[in-house]
């Protein structure tokens, strides 16, 4: 794998929200298992936002927070 993506718990907490998972981030944070997938789909986002694909759909409750990275 060429130049792996180092993922950050920030990332992974932003996975886990932006995936709408049930439950704390911090108990995902800490479930090796439920880490393990998050980081996998965490690692493939970053792949994408690092190519200049934008995101595009941001539902109402990413606009509402002002989450827009």
């Amino acid at each position: 794998m060429a130049d792996a993506i180092a993922v950050t718990d920030d990332m992974v907490a932003r996975e886990f929200r932006l995936q709408r998972a049930r439950g704390s981030a911090v108990d995902a944070i800490t479930n090796p298992l439920v880490r393990r997938v998050l980081e996998m789909g965490a690692r493939a986002r970053a792949a994408r936002e690092a190519n200049g694909h934008p995101i595009s759909h941001r539902d109402g409750k990413l606009r509402a927070a002002n989450d827009l990275d």
